[in-house]
């Protein structure tokens, strides 16, 4: 029981950057699925949320994730690459789409996860030769695509590989014998295809095996800081062609795009007047999380300010955190947003940001816990443009209080990150 109940507290301290928000449901769309939603990082695979009886689910972030997996039972698993660029609190908006697996079957190809015990018959003469055409699809439009076929064979202990493109109608494979063989297809753009296939006294007679392939997520989702109502958002190519987005609400958007283009991200008023315009690097497969702020009318781009542009000054401050969180403060924000761009303009000045905890429970685990306090506040200020080599972070855990642990009220001043302002000449790191 100890042992369980330090893990809980591990993993309860996983840093949170953000929700992800969204659909699950089968291939075609319109078919809800109840699904687990796992994320990747480098610490291994773990189990984050699950979707409600309609298909819908809100999960956290971690700050480490860099990837997710769907799992639903009867469909091929998914896994996604998640580029999260903005690490902030923000929510963004997806869709997934799963495949049906095939059940393991006799000469047809079928999904290598549904592959059971099997010992091929025993036969006293081989088994005649048989041919079977095979064809890659677009699982939902049925269009034939360019694929590579490689076929694995049990009792030869070799491997055979075949490029189809797009023209082709299929290929002939001859199978001499008896086997169980594995079947592995890629196509551009595609989830890869892993199956197993099954000839056991396989009938002499003309077959076709039809893959069928989903095409892989590329999706861009959207917050816009500083939304209004009436937007509308969209993908402009290189040679002006569009791509609407899904509107979820005023300030959320998100699209599946072709991956490997370079597109401009605008925001559009309901006369068409362009809003926001930003230019984006190449749209990686999977999905893409970013935060955008739409700039004031009469606004100078930040990076064209001078220190004598920025007519306000702030000061040191110390932001208080609920007992075992490490979520940013809400009502810090405005702080943090004013801080960044005062210490962007002031290139004379540098930031320390240290995190405290309570003494409450495990040394070691107050320790990490206020680690991720201060990288929520430092990433945050990253985020809002200020260089990382300006800001030192660090948690220190229980040491140094402010106040003694002896009441709830005083653990609460304990509970910390003290964020401050230094002369870049009087720094000592």
């Amino acid at each position: 029981m100890k042992i369980l109940i330090y893990f809980l507290s591990i993993t309860s301290l996983y840093a949170q950057c953000g929700f992800l928000a969204g659909t699950v449901t089968d291939v075609s769309g319109t078919k809800p699925l109840a699904a687990s939603i796992f994320a990747r990082s480098e610490q291994g695979k773990s189990r984050i949320g699950k979707t409600g009886e309609k298909g819908i689910f809100r999960v956290e972030i971690p700050c480490e994730l860099s990837g997710l997996v769907i799992e639903s039972k009867g469909y091929q698993a998914l896994t996604v690459p998640v580029y999260n660029d903005t690490k902030n609190n923000d929510t963004y908006f997806i869709t997934l789409k799963l495949l049906p697996v095939i059940k393991q079957t006799n000469d047809e190809p079928y999904a290598q996860s549904e592959q059971t015990h099997f010992v091929l018959k025993d036969s006293t003469t081989s088994m005649s030769k048989v041919v079977r055409r095979i064809v890659v699809k677009d699982a939902v439009s049925e269009e034939i695509l360019p694929a590579n076929i490689c076929l694995y064979y049990t009792h030869k202990q070799a491997r055979e590989c075949y490029d189809l493109i797009k023209s082709d109608s299929g290929i002939e494979v001859a199978f001499p014998e008896n086997d169980i063989v594995a079947m592995e297809v890629k196509s551009p753009g595609y989830q890869s295809y892993n199956g197993n296939l099954i000839l056991d006294q396989a009938q002499d007679s003309t077959r076709t095996y039809t893959l069928k392939l989903n095409r892989q997520h590329t999706i861009l989702s959207v917050n816009i800081a500083n939304s209004h109502s009436g937007l509308l958002a969209q993908l402009r190519e290189g040679n002006g062609e569009k791509i609407e987005m899904e509107r979820v609400n005023d300030g959320h958007f998100y699209t599946d795009a072709p991956a490997g283009k370079l597109y401009k991200f605008e925001l559009v008023s309901q006369n068409r007047k362009v809003e926001l315009s930003n230019a984006m690097p190449p749209l990686k497969e999977g999905i893409t999380l970013k935060s955008f702020r739409i700039p004031a009318a009469d606004s100078i781009k930040p990076e064209k300010r001078t220190t004598t542009e920025v007519n306000f000054t702030v000061s040191n401050r110390t932001l208080y955190f609920p007992q075992s969180d490490y979520k940013l403060p809400a009502d810090s924000r405005n702080y943090l947003d004013s801080l960044a761009e005062w210490i962007s303009a002031n290139k004379d000045k540098s930031l320390a940001v240290n995190g405290y905890t309570d003494n409450v429970g495990n040394a070691s685990l107050n320790l990490t816990l206020s680690e991720y306090r201060v990288r929520v506040i430092a990433r945050y200020l990253v985020n809002k443009g200020v260089a990382e080599n300006r800001i030192k972070a660090q948690g220190l855990g229980s040491k140094f209080p402010v106040a003694p642990n002896d009441t709830e009220k005083n653990r609460q001043k304990n509970r910390r990150v003290e964020v401050q302002i230094i002369d870049l000449q009087d720094r000592t790191y």
